[in-house]
């Protein structure tokens, strides 16, 4: 079973990467070589929350680790009810 929040590889699109050199533009300008030659990219507060955030996470291995051992020895047991009542919540709250 793979559950998953389709964030997971965010630290790998937002990590810290350093740019690699790019050699400046041919010009005759000497002042518009200087500019090309100190741009920089800087993410915004925002990207680097997000994939910090996604460093750290919730879940709990444990239990994780126990539901995978018990449902390979056939022993993981849910009772229907639950699982009707979990089917009704979702479809009544959609957004969650």
């Amino acid at each position: 079973m793979n559950i998953s929040n389709g964030i997971e590889n965010l630290a790998q699109i937002f990590s810290a990467q350093p740019a690699p050199a790019a050699s400046p533009a041919k010009s005759s300008n000497p002042s518009q070589s200087a500019a090309l030659a100190s741009d920089k990219a800087q993410l915004s507060i925002v990207a680097t929350q997000v994939a910090q955030s996604s460093s750290t996470s919730d879940v709990r291995l444990d239990k994780v680790a126990s539901i995978q051992n018990a449902l390979q020895a056939g022993t993981y047991d849910v009772a229907a009810s639950d699982v009707a009542q979990k089917v009704i919540a979702s479809m009544l709250a959609p957004g969650k």
